[in-house]
C-alpha cells in the first residue's frame, strides 16, 4: 500500500476491534505504518495478518493502556523498531452503560483509568518524540 502517509507511523490504541480496528485499517491503506495496540494479542495478531496480505504494514504490541509502564513501552518499541512515531490515535475506551444508580465504584474506576488515564499515559509518553521531531498529530476517538 503506498500514499500520502508513506514513512509515517502511526499508534492505534484500541485496535483490537470497532473504530481502533477500521482507524488501522484506513491508515494502513493510505501508506502509514501502523502499530496496533490492545490487550487482545490474538485479534491484533490477525488484524496484523490482514493488514500485511493488502500490502501494509503493521506491528502488534499488546499493551493495556491503564499501566502507563506498558504505554511507555509501547512507544518505546515502535520508536526503536520503526525509527519514529508520527500519529497517536487514542481509542481505547469503554462505555459504561446503566444509570449511576445502578453503577458501583468500581466500574467507574475502570472507566476513569481507561478512558482518561489511558489517553493522558499515551499522550504523555509520544510528546517528546513529537517535540524532538517537530512534528506529530494526537487523535481522539471513542464509541
Amino acid at each position: 500500500m503506498t500514499g500520502k502517509l508513506d514513512e509515517k507511523v502511526a499508534i492505534i490504541t484500541g485496535a483490537s476491534a470497532g473504530i481502533g480496528e477500521a482507524t488501522a485499517i484506513a491508515l494502513a491503506s493510505v501508506g502509514a505504518t501502523v502499530v496496533l495496540a490492545a490487550r487482545r494479542g490474538d485479534r491484533i495478531q490477525a488484524l496484523t495478518q490482514r493488514i500485511e496480505a493488502s500490502g501494509g504494514k503493521a506491528l502488534p504490541i499488546v499493551t493495556d493502556v491503564t499501566d502507563e509502564t506498558q504505554v511507555n513501552n509501547l512507544v518505546a518499541k515502535a520508536n526503536a523498531e520503526l525509527g519514529r512515531v508520527d500519529i497517536l490515535v487514542n481509542n481505547a475506551g469503554i462505555a459504561l452503560l446503566g444509570t449511576i444508580e445502578a453503577g458501583n465504584s468500581s466500574d467507574w474506576r475502570r472507566s476513569f483509568d481507561l478512558n482518561v488515564l489511558g489517553l493522558l499515559y499515551a499522550t504523555h509518553a509520544v510528546l517528546p518524540l513529537f517535540k524532538a521531531q517537530k512534528s506529530g498529530h494526537i487523535g481522539t476517538s471513542r464509541k
